[in-house]
């Protein structure tokens, strides 16, 4: 009986948790695909309307099945098991992408059963593993399972909580052979996504000092789940000898500054860690100084590794980074919880009103940016439909920033899609590509598109369309410093690089709202705030 009331809490509390997750993210359901990281899958879906500039920008590779792990390849990556997710995904969905992110609820269901399994294992408490769970489905990195992000990086954070699940249950059964399924699913999570690969060695490492009963570091338990990470390993350095790069995230800030911020990151997703704080500071007597010791190293490797991984990355961009990263803090937690819970309840009361009122936040924050998201998503649609209404000779890209990146791809897939042949060229404002940017410009993308100087010509009245787009989305009527539209009586005007141009002809905003509800309107009951996310897109006159 006991047994199957186990069963029905870890599969009621991860469908509760999962219909939550849907309702606050309910916009996002009936998106298409999006001119971010999705046109990869999209692409995959129909590679056979893949245009030349796409193509070129994609290394000159096919983009279905064995083009896109070529393409990873000329990237230094090796994730063979995320291409061979999404190729699965598009045959069984096609380009349905209402398709692809319901199959992402199934995941986060299947990801949360695991880790309630696992704080369930250890007899941590109903309402302690529903609060980390929480905190696990809204938290920082939730934005894979509400977008559609290649690589496929919620499977593989999938694969690895399966695998720690299944790896305590063979230390509680201690039958021979148990070990092989664990380290099936890590070498599935490692050829997912290589951040999955450095994870493992750790896990090995926790199993070595707390539950091993024998502890012998070379034990034959281990030898297949180090081949696990072994395998990857061998096949990434393969990859970056070969084509003799690893694909990197160029910004202008310095490594310190991304080094505090990822850490920050970290921190904020852990909630601060206050609940390992707490039984630390309260109750660490109650707690082997050999095993604390021992806590403090795993976790110390756990994070260390990730921060190496992290390091060209800028989290505010891409939150999903943050994975694998969360797994361990939050089981942790859990345990702490647990240790409150026994000996401090009082102690106890506290963290749970405060991961309470943090786990709140985050589904609010959750809702905020999937509307953002759902409303950018749409109103670029918009803007897609009427260019295919009236689509003109050719359409220009004006940007910024020096180099072509995902969103000109993107767009030009997306287009291929529609049907919407029009050449598609790009224009930067800026005369010098900067030294932080020299990466990006030896990228393919960078020679796929014709380059055409910004000046006067570019807006002779001959049809064309001007595409005023970038990572800085247009919002509430802004673009952002380096452009401004406007009109005045029946003339329209671009202002660029502080002069002034004529248009003959009219822009257009795209956009649709959404409501950005701040702590502050919450606490005064005000919900009436709309923003806008949308884009500047300028038609000129035929001749």
């Amino acid at each position: 009986m006991q047994s199957s009331k186990n069963i029905g809490i870890r599969i009621l509390i991860p469908l509760v948790l999962v219909a939550f997750f849907y309702v606050s993210t309910n916009r996002v359901y009936h998106l298409p695909f999006s001119d971010d990281d999705d046109q990869r899958a999209l692409a995959m879906a129909h590679p056979e309307k893949s245009s030349l500039a796409y193509k070129t920008a994609m290394y000159g590779q096919n983009t279905g099945w064995l083009g896109s792990l070529a393409i990873d390849w000329h990237m230094g990556r090796f994730r063979p098991v995320c291409w061979t997710w999404y190729k699965l995904l598009s045959i069984l969905y096609g380009d349905n992408a209402t398709l692809y992110r319901f199959n992402n609820l199934i995941v986060l269901f299947l990801s949360c059963f695991f880790l309630l399994s696992i704080l369930l294992f250890f007899e941590v408490d109903i309402l302690s593993s529903f609060l980390v769970m929480a905190i696990y489905v809204f938290g920082r990195n939730n934005e894979i399972f509400w977008t559609l992000l290649p690589p496929s990086q919620n499977i593989g954070e999938c694969f690895l909580l399966a695998g720690i699940y299944v790896w305590l249950k063979y230390r509680q059964s201690n039958k021979t052979g148990y070990f092989l399924l664990p380290a099936l699913l890590f070498f599935l999570s490692a050829m997912d996504k290589e951040c999955f690969i450095l994870c493992i060695p750790v896990l090995l490492l926790t199993d070595y000092y707390f539950y091993n009963p024998k502890p012998r570091l070379f034990s034959k338990e281990y030898w297949f789940s180090a081949l696990a990470f072994l395998i990857p390993i061998v096949g990434l350095i393969i990859t970056i000898l070969t084509v003799g790069k690893v694909y990197s995230y160029d910004y202008p800030d310095s490594k310190t500054y991304i080094l505090a911020y990822n850490v920050f990151q970290f921190l904020w997703g852990a909630v601060f860690l206050v609940g390992p704080i707490m039984v630390w500071l309260a109750g660490r007597k109650l707690v082997e100084p050999k095993k604390l010791t021992h806590v403090f190293i795993v976790f110390i490797l756990w994070g260390v590794l990730q921060l190496i991984l992290l390091r060209g990355i800028k989290l505010d961009i891409g939150h999903h980074y943050l994975i694998p990263w969360l797994i361990y803090p939050l089981i942790i937690t859990a345990l702490s919880f647990k240790l409150l819970k026994n000996s401090f309840p009082n102690f106890f009361r506290v963290m749970i009103v405060l991961y309470g009122a943090v786990g709140l936040l985050f589904i609010k924050n959750t809702y905020i940016n999937s509307s953002s998201y759902a409303a950018s998503v749409d109103a670029y649609y918009k803007m897609i439909d009427t260019i295919k209404q009236n689509p003109g000779p050719k359409i220009i890209y004006l940007t910024e920033g020096a180099c072509v990146e995902g969103w000109m791809s993107g767009t030009r897939v997306i287009l291929d899609n529609m049907g919407i042949n029009a050449e598609m060229d790009f224009c930067s404002i800026t005369n010098t590509i900067p030294e932080w940017e020299n990466g990006y410009a030896h990228n393919p993308s960078q020679n796929a598109f014709k380059h055409i100087q910004f000046n006067a010509d570019m807006f002779l009245p001959d049809g064309k369309w001007i595409l005023i787009l970038g990572d800085a989305l247009s919002k509430n009527g802004m673009i952002n410093h380096s452009f401004s539209l406007y009109k005045s009586g029946n003339e329209s005007y671009l202002k660029a690089k502080d002069t002034v141009i004529d248009i003959p002809g009219k822009y257009y905003y795209f956009s649709m709202p959404y409501r950005d509800v701040s702590l502050s309107d919450i606490l005064h009951g005000d919900f009436s705030h709309v923003n806008y996310e949308g884009f500047y897109a300028i038609k000129l006159n035929n001749k």
